[in-house]
């Protein structure tokens, strides 16, 4: 009788094939045999939900605070179980896109659309992807285009605010009848206009995405990856008046680009990968006004160009041992211009040489240990030596639990050295040792239920931060602790339906006695909530309609008034939407979607940045 109840429920469900990921080994894996601390976003379902930008999505994943300062692709912060935007890297295709100046990355920069999942590793991950993996890893994938079925779609959204956005996705490809494709390309292209809801919070950014495929061999595939954005905002500024006010004057222009040839490699044994990637940003930006020291006026231009050669490769060299070994070349140089002629101009170029191995060894059929060892030379400190330990037990068919340790580090920034270090001292990286346990509930059923539970620590030491008593230059100085739960769910628990949510306790302390000024020891980390807290779900009755809705909850944050000089609470906040799409046939179909339903004014992020008030965006996509 089971058996012949499950039959009758595979019969029911829609096909789906397992997920896989690649984030966790660099190889791919079936994402049921993955950490706990692994997630990932599937687009399709994402974009269906009327989400847009990497922001919006990573909020809905467990243990990361993602959010965006004025609105839809406006200057976004990303929290990974509370460590900050610098300490965690984002990357395209396993290609390390270029950061920011200060280390950060402007994830607000990158759309969902063009897309095929986002891949989250949380935790301690320098033992495979160098610096700046102290808090966790982002890897944005794109579809294959040799396995992908050719096509496209255009799509139109416009709304509140004069919001309008258009995108254009393409994949083709020589796959004929039964014989598989031997080359293939794919590109996306997003443009948005957004007037902004504020004074001088107007934003219009345009996004490509490109990956091109060819198969030489029946083992080797030569791959072409590409990506370019250029976006101009203004920058409206803190403000604690009415929510309409903001700075007039302030913008901020930003470009960025990347193009990585590579070539992958695989049989039965041997799993192989080497790339090269070139790329660059600039921002260029004015801001003046008035604040607490007085008036100020700044008109910079910062430029960043990056290189990466990295090559790695797994041996199967027995059906229970797999080992990898990998190395990595990284040359950054960065240019500070002062255009005002007041500001400090500075330039600088930073090199890191990399090496690692790496094994997993089944040593029976439900235990799994895997380990990794990383060593880096840096030109700007010695170098770091970072790894990871984890066990594995399969405790039922669906049911495994883990438990890990690793460390992690993060380079010093070019904001970091542009002013001088304290004492003229060399500073050191930024350090995390991470411990985890967690399980993971993955259905026999591709789809049906998914759900991880994670309990972590992060040990922070030797961050950086600025000596008052020396012109407020840098030095190693600031520790911290993070810790707390994480929980994922996802499931279809009948035909028709898609449930989802993520709930995060996060609790940070202080441990050294002084922390930017803004918090003593034993005092929490600003803007990091205690709960964080996503749900919804979606309905689709018939072929034509779906209907959904989702919530997020944020309690327990604190930021700092720089105005009055102390720490202050922020409102708790619950902002909801919902979206409905309409199939008009089986190319086309309508949506219509409405942002911050209940009107909430809390701030999403800080203190003066309340949230976008309620938004409704309709709009239109056809498939071809």
């Amino acid at each position: 009788m089971p058996a012949l109840f499950l039959a009758l429920i595979l019969a029911q469900a829609p096909t789906r094939l397992p997920e896989t990921i690649v984030i966790e080994s660099r190889q791919v894996a079936p994402l049921g045999e993955a950490s706990p601390s692994v997630s990932r976003v599937n687009v399709t379902e994402a974009t269906e939900a009327g989400l847009t930008t990497l922001a919006e999505a990573l909020a809905t994943t467990p243990g990361l605070y993602a959010t965006e300062q004025t609105g839809e692709g406006s200057q976004a912060s990303l929290f990974i179980r509370g460590t900050n935007s610098s300490q965690s890297a984002v990357l395209l295709d396993g290609r390390r896109l270029p950061p920011g100046f200060s280390g950060t990355y402007e994830i607000g920069r990158y759309r969902l659309f063009g897309l095929n999942s986002v891949e989250i590793l949380r935790g301690p991950s320098s033992a495979l992807y160098g610096a700046n993996a102290l808090g966790g890893v982002v890897d944005l994938r794109l579809a294959s285009p040799l396995t992908e079925t050719a096509g496209g779609r255009w799509q139109a959204e416009g709304g509140s605010y004069g919001r309008g956005s258009l995108a254009f996705h393409w994949l083709a490809n020589n796959a004929a009848g039964k014989a598989a494709a031997t080359q293939g390309t794919s590109l996306a292209l997003t443009t948005t206009h957004d007037n902004g809801w504020r004074t001088n919070g107007g934003r219009d950014a345009t996004n490509a995405l490109v990956k091109s495929e060819w198969r030489l061999t029946p083992q080797l595939v030569l791959e072409i990856i590409g990506s370019a954005d250029l976006a101009r905002a203004g920058l409206p500024g803190q403000t604690s008046g009415a929510p309409a006010q903001g700075d007039p004057n302030d913008w901020q222009k930003d470009s960025g680009w990347l193009l990585s040839p590579g070539l992958r490699y695989q049989d039965d044994l041997l799993t192989a990968v080497v790339f090269w990637s070139h790329g660059g940003s600039a921002v260029t930006s004015l801001t003046d006004g008035t604040d607490f020291t007085g008036n100020y006026s700044y008109h910079q231009r910062y430029l960043l160009n990056r290189d990466e050669l990295t090559a790695f490769a797994d041996w199967k060299f027995r059906p229970d041992l797999t080992v990898g070994i990998g190395a990595t070349y990284e040359r950054t140089a960065f240019d500070q211009l002062s255009l005002d002629g007041n500001s400090t101009a500075w330039s600088d170029q930073q090199e890191t040489r990399g090496i690692w191995t790496r094994a997993d060894w089944s040593a029976t059929s439900v235990d799994r240990f895997t380990a990794a060892l990383r060593r880096d030379a840096h030109s700007e400190f010695a170098g770091k030596t970072t790894g990871e330990l984890s066990y594995r037990r399969q405790l039922i068919r669906e049911v495994s639990a883990e438990i890990k340790f690793a460390t992690a580090y993060r380079a010093p920034a070019a904001n970091d050295l542009a002013y001088g270090t304290s004492g003229n001292r060399r500073l050191r990286p930024e350090s995390n040792e991470g411990i985890e346990a967690g399980l993971r509930y993955e259905s026999r059923i591709p789809g049906e239920l998914a759900l991880t539970l994670v309990a972590f620590r992060n040990q922070l030491t030797d961050l950086i931060d600025f000596d008052p008593a020396d012109d407020y230059k840098t030095f190693n100085i600031a520790k911290a602790r993070t810790q707390g739960l994480e929980l994922g769910a996802s499931g279809r628990p009948a035909k028709g339906v898609r449930v989802f949510g993520a709930a995060t306790l996060l609790d940070t302390e202080v441990l050294s006695p002084d922390y930017q000024g803004i918090a003593v020891a034993g005092q929490s980390l600003l803007r990091r909530p205690h709960l964080v807290l996503n749900f919804g779900t979606e309905i689709m009755p018939d072929d034509a309609w779906t209907f959904g809705a989702s919530v997020q909850v944020l309690r327990g944050r604190v930021d700092f008034d720089w105005n009055l000089g102390q720490r202050v609470e922020l409102p708790d906040a619950a902002y909801l939407r919902v979206w409905i799409r309409r199939a008009i046939d089986a190319h086309s179909e309508v949506s219509l979607r409405l942002e911050n339903l209940t009107n909430k004014s809390a701030p999403p992020t800080g203190i003066g940045f309340g949230a976008q008030p309620r938004s409704v965006y309709v709009g239109y996509t056809r498939r071809f």
